[in-house]
C-alpha cells in the first residue's frame, strides 16, 4: 500500500506529465478562443444571412395548432424584440393561423370579429418579408397597406412603430389633410407606405419618381369597404400601376368572397381563413347587445336622459351624416351633460382628427359623437357602451359599428336606436347575420325633456339655428338615399315633429323631396290615357314654347341678340302674345305683326353705335397661323443642328421615342391631330418618367454607398485609435499613424472599386 501511495506521489510530482495535461487544457482553450475571434471577425450581414437561412428552413415545419405564443414562430430576433417591449406575447385565433401561411408566401382572406388582432396578423409578416430580403431605403416601396380612413392608418402606423423599431428599414404614413409637396420629397425613401386610397392615388398621377415596380407585398385592412362601390374606381386605378407578382393579404370582420374583386387583384390560390365562420354569433361573447324603439320625435331627449344617467362611462355615439353631428355636438355642449363631449366627423380638418382621436383616447369617461369614419377598425381602449343613434345601412355596418367595444375579451355593451318603420326589416337583417339582439323598453318617466332649452338656444344663435336646418335637411337626405327601402322610408317620417325635437319652429323646406313626390305623382298619372293625351295636345299647342324658341322670337333678324336682360323678357311676353293671338289669324294679320317687330328691331338697331370696319376686322390668331404652317407640310417642334460644311449633326445621345412618336415623323400628313398629339404625349410621358426615376434611383444608391464608406472609415478610426491608447499610452505613435493612414487608403479604394462596379462607371 505504501508503494502504491509514493507511486502516486511521484507521478503527481512528475512534470512531464503535469506539462502534458497543461498543454491538452491550453490548446483546447486556445481552439475556443480561435473560433470566437473567427465568429467575432465574420461581418454582420452575413451572420444575419445564416440566421435568415436557418428561419426560412422552419417555414414548411409551422404548425399552427401548437402555436400558443409569438416566439413559437420562426421570427426574426428583432421582431421578436419589439414585440415583447409592447407587451405582446400571446397569440390570437387569426394571429396564429394566418401568420405561418404568409410567412410561406401566401395570398390570404383573413376575417374575424371586431378586436380580435388583425393588425398584426399582417404587420409580423411584412416585417419578416423585408428582413428576409434584406431592404434598405435605396430598393424603394417594398409593403403597401391600403386603409380605408386615415384615422385606422394612423393607428396602423403607431402599432408598426411599436413592433418594427428596432429593424432598419423606414415606414410613412401618407393621408389626406397632410402637405403633398412634403410627402412627395420623402415618399421616394419609404420601405413601408400605410396610406388611404385616395391620396395614394394622386402620389401615383403627380409625383413622377413615386413607383412601386419593386413591391413585394399588398395589404387591405377593411377589404370589404376598400374594393365597395365607394373606393372601385381609385382601386382599379391602383391596382393597375401594382406589378401582377407580388403576394395580396386581405382582413376585415366581414370579409368578401366575390370572384370579381379577388379578379381584379390577381390572386393565386388563396388561403381563406375564417376563424369564427362556425361560431354561434358573429360579434364578440361579452358584447351585450339591445335595441330599443323611439319615436323619432324623441330621439334626442333620449340620448340626453341616457348621457346623464351614464356619467362615469366611455361612449361612443353614431350618427347618419356630419351635419347632424355638427349641430348636436355644439347643442349638447351648451346643455352640459355633465362629461366631456367630442365630435369626429369627415367635415374636419386632420390636425383636428388627429387631436380629437387621441383626446378621447386619453379620457376615462367621455361620449364621442361620431360618423361611420369612426365605424372601422379604430382601438379605443376601454370604451362601455356604441349607441347607434341613425339606424346603420346593413347588418354589416351594424357589426363594425359595435365592434369599436368588447375588444381583446373585454366586456361592453351596444345599444340599437329604430324608428317604428325600421324594427321589422333591420331586425331580420341582423338575425340573419347571426346577431344576438334583444329588444328593451324605454321608460318615459326617465326621459329628459330638452325642446324648449334648444328652442332658446336657436332663438339667441342664428348660426346655430341654420346648423339646425342642415341637420333636419341631411338626416332627411341620408334615409332617402339609403338602398333598403324595406328599412328606410323618408315618406313615413314625421317631419314637423322632428323639427321641433331639433328646436326649431317649423320644417324647414326640403326641396329635393319635393322634387321627388312631383315625379312620383307625374309618374302616377302618365298611367292614365288621359294623361297622354292631354301631354300630346301640350306638345303640339303653339303657346307651349320652349326656352329656345323664346330666344328665337327675342332675336332680331340680323341674328344679333339683345344684351338687356330686361329686354329679352319684354321680348318673351311678346312673343307669347303674339304665337297666342296668332291662333286662326289669317296671313296679313301675321305680316303686320312682322313688320312691327321688325320696325321695332329697326328702332334698337339705330340706337347702336355704329362701330369701323377696321376694327370688326379679325386678328389673325396663333392656331390660325400654325395651320398656314401645316399647309406648308414643315415639321414643327424640331431642332436640325449642321456643321459649316452643310453636314447634319447627329444628337447624343440620342433621344428615346415611342412607336407613336416615330410613326408620326413618317407620316407626311399636315395638320394638326389633337387626339393622335395627346397619345404620343401620353407615351413620351412614360419615358421620361421612367429615365426621371433611374437618376434619382441612382443617387439614392449613391448616397448609401458614401454613407457605408464614412461608416467604415469612422469605424476603423476608432479601431486604430482604441489599439494606440492602448500599446502607447495616451500618445500616438508615427508608425501607428502611418498604418492607420493606409489602412483607411485601402477601404476607400475597396469602396470606390466597389461603388464603381454598382453604378457601372470606371475608376
Amino acid at each position: 500500500m505504501g508503494r502504491s501511495a509514493g507511486d502516486l506521489g511521484s507521478a503527481e510530482m512528475d512534470p512531464v506529465r503535469s506539462f502534458e495535461r497543461w498543454k491538452k487544457k491550453y490548446t483546447r482553450r486556445t481552439k475556443w478562443l480561435r473560433l470566437q475571434r473567427k465568429e467575432r471577425k465574420r461581418p454582420e450581414w452575413q451572420v444575419e444571412r445564416e440566421g435568415i437561412g436557418r428561419l426560412v428552413q422552419r417555414y414548411p415545419e409551422i404548425n399552427a395548432s401548437e402555436i400558443q405564443r409569438f416566439s413559437d414562430f420562426p421570427l426574426s430576433k428583432k421582431t421578436l424584440k419589439g414585440l415583447q417591449e409592447a407587451q405582446y406575447r400571446m397569440v390570437t385565433e387569426i394571429q396564429r393561423q394566418t401568420i405561418g401561411l404568409a410567412l410561406q408566401g401566401k395570398d390570404v382572406l383573413g376575417a374575424a370579429k371586431t378586436g380580435s388582432g388583425k393588425t398584426l396578423a399582417f404587420i409580423v409578416p411584412a416585417l419578416e418579408l423585408l428582413y428576409r430580403h434584406q431592404w434598405t431605403s435605396a430598393d424603394g416601396l417594398g409593403v403597401l397597406i391600403i386603409s380605408p380612413t386615415r384615422e385606422l392608418a394612423y393607428q396602423t402606423f403607431k402599432v408598426l412603430r411599436k413592433v418594427g423599431k428596432n429593424h432598419e428599414f423606414s415606414a410613412g404614413l401618407i393621408i389626406g389633410g397632410k402637405d403633398l409637396k412634403e410627402e412627395s420629397e420623402r415618399i421616394h425613401h419609404i420601405n413601408m407606405l400605410i396610406c388611404t386610397p385616395g391620396r395614394l392615388l394622386q402620389h401615383m398621377d403627380e409625383t413622377s419618381y413615386f413607383y412601386a415596380s419593386d413591391l413585394q407585398m399588398l395589404i387591405l385592412d377593411e377589404a370589404d369597404r376598400i374594393l365597395d362601390m365607394g373606393f372601385a374606381d381609385t382601386m382599379n386605378a391602383i391596382i393597375e400601376n401594382l406589378p401582377k407578382k407580388r403576394q395580396t393579404l386581405l382582413f376585415s370582420a366581414t370579409q368578401t368572397k366575390s370572384v370579381k374583386d379577388l379578379a381584379r387583384l390577381s390572386l393565386k390560390d388563396p388561403e381563406y381563413v375564417w376563424v369564427h365562420e362556425k361560431a354561434k354569433f358573429s360579434t364578440p361573447a361579452t358584447l351585450d347587445q339591445n335595441y330599443v324603439v323611439c319615436e323619432l320625435q324623441q330621439k334626442v331627449n333620449m340620448l340626453y336622459s341616457f348621457l346623464r344617467s351614464h356619467l362615469k362611462k366611455k361612449s361612443i355615439v353614431f350618427f347618419a351624416s356630419c351635419k347632424e353631428v355638427q349641430y348636436l355636438f355644439r347643442v349638447f355642449c351648451k346643455l352640459q351633460p355633465g362629461l366631456p363631449v367630442l365630435a369626429l366627423h369627415g367635415k374636419q380638418q386632420q390636425m383636428k382628427r388627429m387631436e380629437v382621436y387621441t383626446c378621447f383616447i386619453r379620457k376615462k369617461a367621455a361620449v364621442l359623437f361620431a360618423t361611420d369614419i369612426a365605424a372601422r377598425g379604430l382601438d379605443f381602449p376601454a370604451v362601455n357602451w356604441v349607441i347607434q343613434f341613425d339606424c346603420p345601412e346593413d347588418a354589416n355596418t351594424y357589426i363594425h359599428r359595435v365592434g369599436r367595444t368588447a375588444r381583446y375579451k373585454e366586456g361592453g355593451e351596444a345599444l340599437l336606436v329604430l324608428l317604428p318603420s325600421e324594427e321589422k326589416g333591420m331586425v331580420e337583417q341582423l338575425a340573419q347575420k347571426k346577431v344576438p339582439v334583444s329588444e328593451i323598453k324605454i321608460n318615459p318617466d326617465k326621459l329628459s325633456d330638452i325642446q324648449k332649452r334648444m328652442q332658446a338656444f336657436l332663438a339667441q344663435d342664428q348660426e346655430l339655428k341654420e346648423r339646425a336646418q342642415r341637420c333636419f335637411v341631411s338626416y332627411l337626405r341620408s334615409v332617402y338615399l339609403m338602398k333598403n327601402k324595406e328599412v328606410f322610408d323618408v315618406f313615413k317620417l314625421p317631419l314637423a315633429e322632428y323639427a321641433l325635437s331639433l328646436g326649431l319652429a317649423m320644417a324647414p323646406r326640403v326641396r329635393f323631396l319635393q322634387k321627388v313626390q312631383k315625379q312620383l305623382s307625374a309618374k302616377k298619372a302618365a298611367d292614365g290615357t288621359d294623361h297622354l293625351k292631354e301631354a300630346e295636345q301640350n306638345k303640339n299647342s303653339p303657346s307651349s314654347m320652349n326656352e329656345e324658341e323664346v330666344e328665337k322670337c327675342g332675336t332680331n333678324f340680323s341674328g344679333k341678340v339683345s344684351v338687356n336682360k330686361a329686354k329679352k323678357k319684354e321680348r318673351r311676353k311678346e312673343a307669347e302674345e303674339c304665337s297666342a293671338s296668332s291662333e286662326g289669324a289669317e296671313e296679313s294679320g301675321e305680316s303686320e305683326d312682322e313688320s312691327k317687330e321688325v320696325s321695332e328691331d329697326e328702332k334698337e338697331e339705330k340706337e347702336v353705335p355704329s362701330v369701323s370696319k377696321s376694327k370688326m376686322k379679325k386678328k389673325t390668331t396663333k392656331t390660325q397661323e400654325a395651320k398656314k404652317i401645316l399647309k406648308k407640310k414643315f415639321k414643327v417642334n424640331t431642332k436640325i443642328v449642321f456643321t459649316e460644311d452643310g453636314e447634319l449633326v447627329q444628337q447624343w445621345p440620342p433621344v428615346q421615342k415611342s412607336s407613336l412618336a416615330q410613326a408620326d415623323e413618317e407620316d407626311d400628313a399636315s395638320g394638326i391631330n389633337l387626339d393622335k398629339a395627346k397619345e404620343i404625349l401620353r407615351e413620351e410621358d412614360k419615358f421620361d418618367k421612367e429615365e426621371y426615376r433611374k437618376k434619382v434611383k441612382e443617387k439614392h444608391r449613391v448616397s448609401y454607398f458614401l454613407l457605408q464608406l464614412l461608416k467604415k472609415v469612422l469605424k476603423y478610426i476608432c479601431e486604430m485609435s482604441t489599439s494606440s491608447f492602448k500599446f502607447s499610452g495616451l500618445y500616438c505613435t508615427q508608425e501607428d499613424c502611418s498604418d492607420l493612414s493606409s489602412r483607411i487608403t485601402q477601404s476607400l479604394m475597396q469602396y470606390q472599386s466597389r461603388v464603381a462596379l454598382e453604378l457601372n462607371l470606371h475608376v
